[in-house]
């Protein structure tokens, strides 16, 4: 690579997103060939966008038309937030010479398009913004997404290389944006595999009860509520249960341990995939599921759902198993099949992590990614 290579990015901040961009920074700052300046999207807001922001993200007070998006929050929401980006984006780059521009995800780029013209620019993803639709709104709702869909069909169109975390999502680019293939690419994202191992034999406890764990920010569309019932009826005299969210999730029974607000990579969370025998989540709908491949990596078979860009994760049979949203039945089976099996866990679970050491590896996706910024760079 070039050594005067010189990036600035721009990232959302929130759940698997501020994983990412984490990973990316500790990446790059060991690279000599690649500078790239990180920044979330919201840095160094000034007051008067933090005005507007707040004004833009009024809820409108009754929850079915919120649901259905008829008040436009979603379209309100982006359009404030890519407005703080783009001010930021164009703030640095008069402070300092850049060679691209990288942009994620797709909200930061929908009011960007000149800046793009100034600098080759990627605009990464984990999925499209019609994608996001689809497990949100009813069908005969979702034009009310039409100003969101045009802005990122404009961003796309503008963007020198757009990177998707997964072929379903490259498939909703090229397919219902109709961009270009050729400048569309599928770059698995990737775990701290130094960091996130299985553990060794003096790191097991003997004896000890069987571990299910559950991680997941929101709680009831990740299938928090399939699991916590599912286990309270069926196992909760023969196992204990993790669940590790943000959510205001309470429950009385000696089995039940809730961990709030665990962050990535900490020893609180390394430590809970570390205790597990197995990871559950059950979701209803996922953009790509950064918690999948965590688990893999910690050596854990995956109880997932058979959505979007999960079957890309988790291999049925194989590396875990992947059930319908809401089948509460096929979950307490594919837990006792599990709980069991002691054997079907260690060779799911070794599988699980080789899978993750050569396709979701976080050092392996900087180097794809540094390798883009230098094809582009000017």
């Amino acid at each position: 690579m070039d050594s005067s290579l010189n990036v600035l990015s721009l990232m959302e901040d929130y759940m698997g997103h501020r994983t990412y961009s984490q990973l990316l920074r500790e990446s790059f700052r060991q690279s000599d060939n690649c500078n790239v300046d990180f920044y979330w999207y919201n840095e160094e807001r000034k007051l008067d966008t933090k005005i507007l922001r707040r004004l833009l993200s009024f809820s409108f007070p009754h929850p079915w038309i919120q649901k259905q998006n008829l008040d436009f929050r979603y379209f309100r929401v982006q359009l404030a937030n890519a407005l703080i980006a783009k001010r930021l984006a164009a703030r640095k780059q008069r402070q300092s010479k850049y060679s691209a521009l990288h942009l994620h995800t797709y909200v930061p780029a929908f009011l960007a398009v000149d800046l793009m013209a100034q600098l080759p620019t990627v605009v990464s993803i984990d999925m499209t913004c019609l994608q996001s639709a689809q497990g949100r709104t009813a069908p005969r709702f979702r034009w009310t997404y039409g100003p969101n869909f045009w802005l990122e069909r404009r961003a796309y169109e503008s963007a020198a290389q757009v990177v998707t975390w997964s072929e379903w999502a490259r498939k909703s680019v090229i397919e219902d944006y109709k961009i270009d293939a050729k400048k569309v690419k599928a770059i698995y994202p990737g775990v701290n595999v130094t960091r996130l191992t299985p553990p060794d034999d003096s790191q097991r406890e003997p004896q000890k009860r069987f571990n299910i764990l559950f991680v997941g920010g929101d709680f009831e569309r990740k299938g928090g509520h399939d699991v916590l019932d599912v286990f309270l009826q069926e196992f909760s005299e023969k196992a204990d249960l993790h669940l590790a969210t943000t959510a205001p999730v309470t429950c009385s029974h000696p089995h039940v341990h809730i961990h709030n607000n665990v962050k990535a990579y900490t020893p609180e969370w390394l430590k809970l995939y570390r205790q597990a025998d197995v990871f559950v989540m059950p979701t209803y709908s996922e953009a790509f599921g950064y918690v999948f491949i965590e688990a893999m990596s910690a050596g854990l078979p995956v109880i997932a759902t058979r959505i979007n860009a999960i079957p890309e994760i988790v291999s049925h049979g194989d590396t875990g198993f992947l059930i319908q949203p809401g089948d509460r039945r096929d979950l307490a089976e594919k837990i006792r099949i599990l709980m069991e099996d002691s054997s079907l866990i260690d060779q799911m679970g070794v599988k699980a992590r080789q899978i993750v050491e050569h396709k979701f590896n976080a050092q392996k996706h900087c180097h794809s990614l540094g390798d883009i910024f230098q094809k582009i760079s000017i």
